[in-house]
């Protein structure tokens, strides 16, 4: 049984977008996070050449996550945390 969250955000087929730009707003996230595919990335490099607002919205996400990321520090936690987190992660699921 999958949760409603991985219902909501499963990967949808080329034919389900409406325009190239509701592709792009929808891989955006994997594209600021070096996680899209070799295909995607081509299309989106393709869609920015004729799209000015698709690549501003590259970029402001870049700029956000280079903000955030600037702003956080990595915490080491004991191993006992981490592994009640995922156990209470696990019963809920």
């Amino acid at each position: 049984m999958e949760s409603k969250f991985t219902e909501a955000y499963q990967k949808k087929s080329e034919d389900c977008y409406d325009t190239e730009c509701e592709k792009v707003a929808h891989i955006l996230d994997s594209l600021v996070d070096g996680e899209a595919s070799s295909d995607e990335q081509e299309f989106f490099n393709k869609h920015i050449e004729s799209c000015v607002p698709c690549l501003e919205s590259h970029q402001k996400q870049k700029l956000l996550k280079n903000l955030v990321c600037g702003h956080l520090k990595r915490v080491i936690v004991p191993e006992t945390l981490a592994l009640s987190i995922k156990t209470k992660i696990q019963e809920t699921v």
